[in-house]
Formats: structure tokens, sequence, C-alpha cells
């Protein structure tokens, strides 16, 4: 090693050895009510290490649900006729000892008494309205993307290095789609 990458070091020996634990889309069903599709989803969030132990900690953690539709065949100049991203807030209170949800559309709060109870009742989306088919082209097809993601962005400034370079906190579905059936 030359002498002046020493102090790089330091840094790889605290970057975590373990994989970050995905998140899951474990079911999605797109319904038309009240001439609008509407979504229903059940996103199963399972925390890393490192991400638990900062939530026990105090460090809020904010999940994005990022939602688009679109044509299936379309170019790259043409607008989808919905997109959207749901933003929640998780934090955990020790004077309380109670995890807290806030909901970033609506400002709503919940709390629950158990981690777990928290994010199940976090990857619950019930008739979130989508887009109506009056916008959608005639003939055409479209498919709902839906993706959940850690916002690592959101962290406390001093986390947020270690967590861009820390496998530990790449907590993510990744992209999945789903035809929108008129």
């Amino acid at each position: 090693m030359k002498r002046g990458s020493y102090w790089l070091l330091p840094i790889l020996l605290m970057l975590p050895l373990t994989q970050a634990t995905a998140f899951t889309i474990k079911d999605v069903q797109i319904i038309q009510a009240d001439n609008v599709y509407q979504l229903n989803a059940r996103i199963d969030y399972q925390l890393s290490e490192q991400a638990h132990e900062a939530l026990n900690n105090g460090v809020p953690l904010t999940l994005k649900v990022q939602l688009l539709v679109e044509k299936v065949w379309r170019g790259f100049w043409e607008p989808s006729p919905f997109t959207t991203t749901l933003s929640f807030q998780i934090r955990y209170h020790a004077l309380t000892e109670l995890y807290r949800i806030v909901d970033g559309q609506t400002g709503d709060e919940q709390n629950f008494v158990t981690q777990d109870a928290a994010l199940h009742a976090l990857g619950e989306i019930t008739n979130l309205p989508m887009v109506s088919p009056v916008k959608l082209a005639p003939g055409e097809a479209y498919q709902l993307r839906l993706r959940a993601d850690l916002d690592i962005e959101s962290l406390p400034l001093p986390l947020q290095p270690l967590a861009y370079l820390g496998r530990g906190w790449k907590l993510t579905t990744g992209w999945s789609q789903w035809p929108l059936q008129p």
C-alpha cells in the first residue's frame, strides 16, 4: 500500500461485511373503482442490522415508494399519465418506547409498540387512487412500475457517507411492473 493511501484503511474497516436485507413487494392488486385505477399493495420492509441499529438509536428513517403509470411501448419524450412518490418516516422515541410513523403526504402520525408492527403498517398501501382510464390513450397497453427504497439522502449528514459506501444501507425492492387491465 502506498504511503498516502493509509487514510483509506479505517474507512474500509468500517464497511459492513454483511449483505443488506432487501425490501420485497409481496402483493399488488390494481382495481378499477369510481372511474379510477386504484392500487392495493403489500411491501415487506426488512431492515438491515445497520438500519435497525440506527433506528433504535433515534435516527429517523425515510422510506419512499415511487409509482409510475406509463405506456408499455413509449418514446422517451412522452410524459407519463401518472407519477408520484410516497414518503414515510419512521422513528423510535426512547422515552415513550414507541415507534412513530409520519405520512409525508398528509402529515398523519401513528404510534406502534413494536418495530415489526410499524414496518407492517408501513407496507400496507390500500385504495391509492392513481389514474383515470380517460387519461389513457385507447388501444395502448399501460403498466404500473413500482419501487420502494430507503432514502439515504434523508439520513443525518454525518451518516450519509457510511450509508452510500456500506451495503447494509442499500435497501430497495428494485423496479417491478404490472399491466393495467382496462
